[in-house]
């Protein structure tokens, strides 16, 4: 049975939206109302199909679906903001010929009058020539909305943001791997509760034993949004190489407690899980 305190948080200031691989931050006034509604999703990895077209493999990916999903998200929610937590782009060091195309294309789409943002994430190298006048970038370290830390995950929190309650990170495109198992290669979420001197790596017993908050920080790794990226099998490949630039791994093995859950909203496991999915 799930300890109630690692339960994935769905009231207060944040809503979990399973099914559609991302998060709802409320921002609220002094009166309680809301008045800014940020949709949180990324590792959309736009213009992954030309690493299968080099290798001979036609996937027909497409953008117009995540404009559509977005879209309907927006309309449902009534978001304000939206902030793509990193990897908006698939190529690494360069920007090809399909980011050129699409990246424009998908942010055309979903600006209209919403405030859009993106963390820049390990893939998103050139990406601020794709991007329209009125997007904002935000740096690796990250974006703080209220007690919750958004970075992408490919680097490690900065002591800046130690005080924070929650870590949403992106990054590590977490899929549930075990042979037999009618899950294996399926999405899933991960929360997880760390100690805070495992995610903050420069605060030392000492700091902690003065610090008014809790002592361990949630932790929350989101599945990529683009579900191509999953028939294709690409985000399980990818996974594997994204891992051994993220720090955080290591974190997550520490964990104290740890619920992991489908992109169904199906809890089925705990930190037993996590050697087969980091």
């Amino acid at each position: 049975m799930m300890k109630d305190s690692v339960q994935p948080p769905n009231r207060g200031e944040i809503r979990v939206l399973y099914d559609h691989r991302s998060i709802l931050i409320f921002d609220k006034t002094d009166q309680g109302s809301s008045s800014r509604r940020y949709l949180i999703l990324g590792d959309l990895h736009i213009g992954f199909e030309e690493k299968f077209r080099a290798q001979g493999v036609k996937i027909e990916a497409s953008v117009d679906r995540l404009i559509e999903e977005i879209k309907s998200i927006v309309d449902l929610w009534k978001i304000t903001d939206i902030v793509i937590n990193g990897d908006v782009k698939s190529s690494i060091t360069n920007i090809t010929s399909s980011e050129w195309e699409k990246v424009p294309k998908f942010f055309d789409g979903i600006c209209d009058d919403l405030n859009v943002k993106v963390i820049l994430g390990n893939h998103d190298a050139g990406i601020k020539q794709l991007l329209p006048a009125k997007v904002d970038v935000a740096d690796s370290t990250g974006l703080l909305l209220g007690n919750n830390l958004v970075m992408h995950g490919h680097t490690n929190p900065i002591l800046k943001y130690r005080n924070c309650k929650r870590l949403i990170i992106g990054h590590l495109h977490p899929i549930y791997l075990k042979k037999g198992s009618p899950l294996s290669g399926q999405p899933v979420w991960i929360f997880a509760k760390v100690p805070r001197t495992y995610v903050f790596q420069g605060m030392i017993a000492e700091s902690v034993a003065s610090y008014s908050g809790e002592d361990l920080v949630e932790v929350i790794v989101m599945p990529s949004f683009n579900l191509d990226l999953i028939v294709s099998a690409y985000s399980k490949d990818t996974a594997r190489e994204e891992r051994k630039t993220a720090p955080l791994v290591r974190s997550l093995y520490r964990a104290e407690e740890a619920a992991i859950v489908t992109v169904e909203g199906d809890l089925i496991g705990d930190a037993s899980l996590l050697n087969s999915i980091l």
